[in-house]
């Protein structure tokens, strides 16, 4: 995320809100987030209002589990772009250059050879005595490099990413999906697959 987001007081509380909101696609209440976030209410309103104000959160209606209308805040196209970071122009350009260089089939190759080299980092940095252990290990590694996940746990179990940090590397070179459910496979020791769903990544594992 990018450092100049937050500005004055209220710098770690409102980089959590942020964090927290991202997670949420459709839209979360300050009720929900003060609960996530284990802040008051108050504490959480004025942070929400204060990133409003700058324009990196937008308020939507919604209708609460009890019926009630409820306020919602989400992303704005510009509280997106603080999570984009610098991006990846300089992988794009030495992945081009390689094109003109030794064909258009290197960069597929070169990326193959990363996908591979972070399955077994990965399972290297896995711990765990069993699947369920190594999934949620797994998860809490993604986490820890900026992929915001959850793990929902079940058959299968689901490992839930808001921020895509390769989306333009995907977009210009879609093979890399199946490229990151081999990885994940290759990680874990099973069958992983990837999916979108309401604006996440999910892998299914099992």
């Amino acid at each position: 995320m990018r450092a100049s987001l937050a500005l004055g007081a209220g710098r770690g509380p409102r980089l959590a809100v942020l964090e927290s909101v991202k997670r949420f696609p459709g839209g979360i209440s300050v009720t929900d987030l003060s609960e996530e976030l284990g802040m008051s209410y108050m504490g959480v309103k004025a942070h929400c209002i204060a990133l409003e104000k700058s324009g990196h959160l937008e308020t939507r209606r919604g209708i609460s589990s009890k019926g009630r209308p409820k306020l919602n805040y989400r992303l704005t196209e510009a509280g997106e772009d603080l999570f984009r970071g610098a991006g990846n122009d300089l992988t794009l350009a030495i992945l081009g250059e390689a094109a003109g260089l030794f064909g258009p089939a290197a960069p597929q190759k070169l990326l193959m050879m990363y996908f591979r080299t972070e399955g077994a980092r990965y399972a290297a940095l896995i711990r765990g005595d069993n699947l369920a252990d190594k999934i949620a290990s797994f998860a809490r590694i993604r986490d820890s490099e900026g992929r915001i996940c959850s793990l929902i746990s079940g058959s299968p179990a689901e490992i839930h990413e808001c921020h895509d940090s390769l989306a333009d590397l995907r977009r210009a070179y879609p093979g890399i999906d199946a490229m990151e459910e081999a990885m994940f496979s290759e990680a874990l020791g099973i069958n992983v697959r990837r999916e979108r769903r309401d604006g996440r990544t999910i892998f299914l594992i099992g």
